[in-house]
């Protein structure tokens, strides 16, 4: 895998930060069982799986985590890959959903490579 310069890395822990963020944020005021608090609850962990990969932490994940954090990496792409298409170019939205893109790139990349040294799920 291709080393990130200094700059995309820095872009893509910030994009990770703010969403979990947003994620957390958010997650009080879902109701506890839901649809939508499983969603954020499993973007955070998929998020912070992310975050400690890219930060090189010595952390073993394993497939199975690693899958699930694959899918929601991938559902978040998607979704703003869907808003990139109906937003202005040039405007803040449109902005927003191209570092999301972007950095959730760079993540899939991680996360695909450490997918190659997983263990098993325990």
């Amino acid at each position: 895998m291709d080393s990130l310069t200094e700059q995309q890395m820095k872009d893509t822990l910030k994009v990770i930060e703010s969403s979990i963020v947003n994620c957390e944020k958010i997650q009080p005021k879902l109701k506890e069982g839901s649809p939508s608090f499983s969603l954020s609850k499993n973007r955070i962990k998929a998020l912070y799986i992310a975050q400690n990969l890219l930060l090189n932490k010595t952390c073993s994940y394993s497939k199975e985590d690693l899958e699930q954090a694959i899918a929601q990496i991938t559902s978040i792409k998607n979704k703003s890959t869907s808003g990139l298409s109906r937003a202005k170019e040039g405007s803040s939205t449109y902005t927003r959903f191209s570092n999301l893109i972007r950095a959730m790139n760079i993540i899939l990349a991680h996360l695909n490579e450490a997918m190659k040294t997983a263990k098993e799920s325990c």
